[in-house]
């Protein structure tokens, strides 16, 4: 996820929004000579015209020569992290991306001991090989590994600080699983984090097609201590479409420590 090359809105998303227009507008079109009840397929090609045009301008909002929204999102977190310039802290990013995230962190705190990890689906625009190159170039250092944020490869508490921006949400629960994979990847992320050690997390935590009812939320959030938790739109002004819900209306940032003991509902909850 990054300012540059990579983007939250896959170009392969919005190409399939196009040839659907398309075929729609093409249908109509042709079927309509033969009988005019065919005009009907018109509504589908403007909803998904209006669907990849949507995309399109988000997508260069985000990215570096529009808006830089990515940029910024990035730079929100490191701040809530509130790292040290000489901080030597071990720190995971979930759903890292292309590593431009860490790359912000390692140029607040070149000693992290960074690692990241995605899934890196064929739906996206980076891989791993995009991650390696990326720190490579900055002389940063950091590790990345093919993980799947459901099921984290990593002993309990294996980090002192963990990060993610807009993974979460479109992580899918295995087989059987109890919790909706969101949630799960949620309580992924506070089992490999050390206690008292510190979180930011972006997602569509509002959103409830996403993280289902208050207390499935509420449920994994009492690991959590002095936790924080504000809407993005509110706080970094996010400009139309982005705060659409569709896009990130419903994202909120949450913050803070994970507690030695869960005790009740999460403590210290601000909004």
């Amino acid at each position: 996820m990054s300012a540059g090359a990579s983007n939250w809105i896959p170009r392969r998303r919005i190409r399939i929004a196009v040839a659907l227009a398309l075929a729609f507008a093409t249908a109509a079109a042709v079927g309509t000579s033969w009988s005019p009840v065919m005009f009907v397929l018109a509504i589908p090609a403007l909803g998904a015209g209006w669907a990849a045009f949507l995309m399109l301008w988000i997508r260069r909002q985000l990215s570096a020569d529009g808006g830089g929204w990515e940029r910024r999102i990035h730079d929100l977190v490191v701040s809530r992290l509130a790292l040290s310039a000489d901080a030597r802290l071990c720190v995971l990013d979930i759903g890292c991306g292309d590593g431009s995230l860490l790359a912000v962190l390692l140029q607040r705190a070149p000693a992290l001991r960074a690692t990241g990890v995605d899934f890196w689906g064929a739906n996206w625009d980076y891989a791993q090989s995009a991650c390696e190159a990326r720190l490579s170039r900055l002389g940063h250092n950091a590790r990345f590994l093919r993980m799947d944020a459901a099921r984290l490869d990593f002993p309990d508490e294996s980090f002192d600080a963990v990060v993610s921006v807009m993974c979460f949400h479109e992580v899918r629960a295995p087989r059987r699983a109890k919790m909706r994979g969101p949630v799960r990847a949620l309580s992924e992320a506070l089992r490999v984090l050390r206690p008292d050690g510190t979180f930011v997390f972006v997602d569509r935590f509002a959103d409830a097609a996403d993280y289902g009812r208050p207390r499935e939320l509420a449920a994994v959030l009492r690991r959590a201590t002095d936790l924080r938790r504000e809407s993005l739109v509110a706080a970094l002004d996010v400009p139309w479409p982005l705060k659409t819900k569709r896009a990130m209306g419903p994202v909120e940032i949450l913050s803070g420590r994970k507690a030695s003991e869960p005790s009740g509902p999460p403590r210290h909850l601000s909004r």
